[in-house]
């Protein structure tokens, strides 16, 4: 009976080395937004959660000798936030099944469904990278985490970052004119005056570097002349030398960001906009993270008397097999419950360039 060859087959596809294998699968290098800017984070829990702590410490009084200490006043304010960590995932039928049934009964071992159900389990995992770094990118743009009819689902996770973080360049990049490192200085400035941190990344798209090699300030600033068209020599500027000005003016470095990712409809898709740029603070778990947390299926595996995986496991991309008898089919199934979450919303800044 098929089903009770399938039944054996599966027995001996082990869960846990499965999942192992799962645990070693890398998010993609070039994944920059879930990898350094809300890098990725497991906890054990079905929420993710924001706690925090504002205090505000006046200056201290000076008193005559002999007199009382003032006592002063604490001015503590803590908050948490927090919310239900969202499922997702997708489900392979394992292919050339029949083939696959025949070979086997033919006294061939079952290799060749073994090798198909690791396969699967590996593009399991790439496609919850896929989901997540669209999810960081985002959030990142506007500081909300949005789904707009994704398998029926409209949410939207708002980290209110100010409008002031979010700007606009008051000339479009795309102008060789435009004051490119005048706007920057000024969205820097405006970090500094409101506390936070330096930012030691910049991030925008290869166009983005591309309009800052051709641009009238910076060509000025690297060859030394004063800023007017006339008297700056024609040569663009290569990648190299847009960070030696930046090094001039102490802002960080430009990495440019062009991922692009596959979607169901056969389209691809980019994370973050072509016409935007990104000033980040230079610790990347001050700002965000995106968090992993528990799924059903890492619960269940993780529980009972004879547990396929430790409970420290259970967090994360899970990956589970079984089979259908009507009509006969093997699947495998990669589950997570992930989201980008945004603790500090003020210490970056997302400027529209063009």
């Amino acid at each position: 009976m098929p089903n009770d060859m399938l039944e054996v087959l599966l027995r001996d596809i082990n869960p846990t080395e499965i999942n192992a294998f799962v645990r070693e699968i890398q998010t993609p290098a070039d994944y920059a937004l879930t990898q350094s800017v809300f890098p990725e984070r497991t906890v054990n829990s079905v929420k993710w959660q924001i706690r925090g702590t504002r205090r505000r410490v006046a200056a201290a009084t000076y008193r005559a000798w002999d007199a009382q200490t003032r006592v002063a006043t604490r001015q503590i304010e803590r908050w948490a936030t927090e919310g239900k960590l969202l499922p997702l995932g997708q489900k392979y039928i394992i292919g050339e099944l029949e083939t696959i049934l025949e070979n086997i009964q033919r006294g061939m071992d079952s290799k060749d469904l073994v090798t198909a159900i690791y396969d699967d389990a590996a593009a399991h995992v790439l496609s919850v990278k896929h989901r997540m770094e669209l999810a960081a990118g985002d959030c990142l743009v506007d500081g909300k985490f949005t789904l707009q009819g994704e398998n029926n689902l409209m949410l939207e996770a708002d980290h209110k970052v100010p409008a002031a973080n979010m700007p606009t360049a008051p000339v479009a990049w795309t102008n060789p004119a435009a004051d490119m490192l005048g706007d920057e200085l000024r969205w820097i400035e405006l970090l500094r005056k409101t506390g936070a941190p330096r930012p030691t990344r910049a991030l925008t798209s290869y166009k983005g570097m591309a309009l800052a090699m051709a641009n009238d300030s910076y060509r000025a600033a690297y060859y030394g002349s004063v800023n007017s068209a006339s008297t700056i020599p024609t040569a663009v500027l290569a990648p190299n030398e847009v960070n030696v000005v930046r090094g001039r003016y102490g802002l960080p470095p430009i990495v440019d960001y062009d991922v692009t990712i596959p979607l169901e409809d056969g389209t691809d898709v980019r994370p973050l906009p072509e016409n935007m740029f990104f000033l980040l603070p230079p610790d990347a778990r001050q700002m965000g993270e995106t968090q992993y947390g528990l799924t059903a299926e890492g619960m269940v595996l993780s529980s009972g008397g004879n547990p396929s995986i430790d409970r420290e496991e259970a967090p994360g991309i899970i990956v589970t097999s079984g089979y259908e008898d009507d009509p006969v089919q093997v699947w495998t199934k990669g589950a997570a419950a992930a989201m980008p979450v945004m603790y500090t919303p003020d210490i970056h800044i997302a400027a529209t360039i063009w």
